[in-house]
């Protein structure tokens, strides 16, 4: 038994919560999964599981030891593929957490492009809740900037700047009086998601305050966001990357385009490690790319 099989086997076993399942991650039977997580709790002298019939889960040992398992099995294959050089052919599995609304809109076209060049490679993409800092279970996490956010465990990329603007459905737009100044929006209930429910308002491009104090539904839900702009149930302030899809429809079309809010950024979260995992650096170009092609055409 080695020390990076049985740790490898560890993390998986925590992210899989069943000998059975982490077994065939591992490519491995049962009782050899279960053979070295007790050799490796041999060695550190304490159990890192909660056994059960029907699952396993971290004690208190295992919670603590997940973070150095994982930082330390990921500097090992940074270590390999930084040796092997960029022809190698990235493999394994991309952890990648985003809110609902990047995910859906700006991740999605990306993660079919990365699959189909990449077969070998799985990823796994997780919800992030809106104003939620990055974590160190993820690979990568794709949030907007925050500035209270300063963690010296993560490195930090800006992907694309970006503003919000207000849009509508055509049909609503028709039955109501012509929207010109932004006074006019006080008549008009927007739909908004929970993080900007609760921040009341946002900060515009020439530095005042739009608040939000006029609105009738609220959801993290983009699908659900959307289906209520376009049902005439009030208006969006969303960016446009946002709603592309939409706007070349012509289901949404821009409200007072020259109404923006502040510049905002898109940024990528990832562990600091010494050596950035291959498989990280090359989605990350490839979301660039296409950040910067979606910009051209909106």
């Amino acid at each position: 038994m080695d020390w990076l099989s049985a740790v490898r086997s560890f993390v998986v076993l925590s992210d899989m919560g069943s000998f059975t399942k982490a077994a065939d991650v591992i490519g491995v039977s049962a009782s050899a999964m279960s053979k070295r997580i007790d050799w490796l709790e041999k060695q550190l002298g304490q159990t890192l599981f909660v056994r059960t019939t029907r699952q396993v889960s971290l004690n208190e040992n295992g919670i603590r030891f997940l973070s150095y398992a994982r930082n330390w099995v990921g500097q090992f294959d940074d270590m390999i593929e930084q040796a092997q050089g960029s022809e190698l052919e990235p493999q394994g599995t991309l952890k990648i957490a985003a809110t609902q609304a990047i995910g859906s809109s700006l991740l999605m076209p990306v993660i079919k492009q990365f699959l189909d060049k990449y077969e070998n490679l799985t990823i796994h993409l997780n919800i992030l809740t809106p104003g939620s800092p990055p974590d160190l279970e993820h690979d990568l996490v794709i949030t907007s900037y925050y500035e209270e956010f300063d963690s010296a465990a993560h490195k930090g990329i800006r992907l694309a700047d970006y503003q919000m603007t207000v849009f509508g459905a055509p049909s609503y737009l028709s039955q109501c009086e012509k929207i010109t100044a932004i006074e006019d929006l006080a008549a008009h209930k927007m739909l908004l998601s929970n993080y900007y429910q609760k921040k009341g308002g946002i900060i515009l491009e020439d530095g005042s305050l739009f608040d939000f104090s006029h609105y009738n539904f609220v959801s993290d839900h983009l699908d659900a966001l959307m289906k209520a702009a376009i049902q005439g149930m009030g208006l969006i302030f969303i960016s446009p990357q946002y709603v592309a899809r939409e706007l070349k429809q012509g289901v949404l079309i821009p409200v007072l385009p020259d109404l923006k809010s502040e510049v905002k950024q898109l940024w990528a979260y990832y562990p600091n490690t010494r050596f950035t995992p291959y498989k990280t650096r090359l989605f990350i170009d490839e979301l660039k790319q296409s950040l910067t092609r979606l910009k051209t055409v909106i």
